[in-house]
């Protein structure tokens, strides 16, 4: 089982590094990086539960994962806004950007 778990992790993990590595722009790439800091972590985090009688180690792998969760969302908004400013040279927009 934790096999299972940890093989659907790095599955999930190679998913997400082919989407960033397939999408046309920066944008696009952004959404799959979700999947390994968000799903990849939690299976690991559930693998080590099932696997290591020590709840110690299971905590600080929890932890770990909820940290790359929640991370994730700032270095996402913060790599978007620096796309954006490198595309448009400015930040705020003056104007509301047109239809893709």
């Amino acid at each position: 089982m934790v096999a299972a778990l940890l093989f659907a992790a790095v599955g999930i993990a190679l998913a997400g590094a082919a989407g960033v590595w397939l999408m046309r722009n920066p944008y696009q790439r952004l959404h799959y990086l979700a999947l390994p800091s968000g799903f990849s972590g939690l299976l690991v985090t559930i693998a080590v539960l099932l696997h290591d009688p020590q709840k110690q180690a299971a905590l600080k792998v929890a932890l770990t994962a909820l940290a790359l969760f929640a991370m994730n969302a700032v270095l996402t908004h913060a790599t978007a806004r620096a796309a954006w400013v490198r595309e448009h040279g400015e930040w705020p927009p003056k104007e509301p950007p047109g239809p893709p």
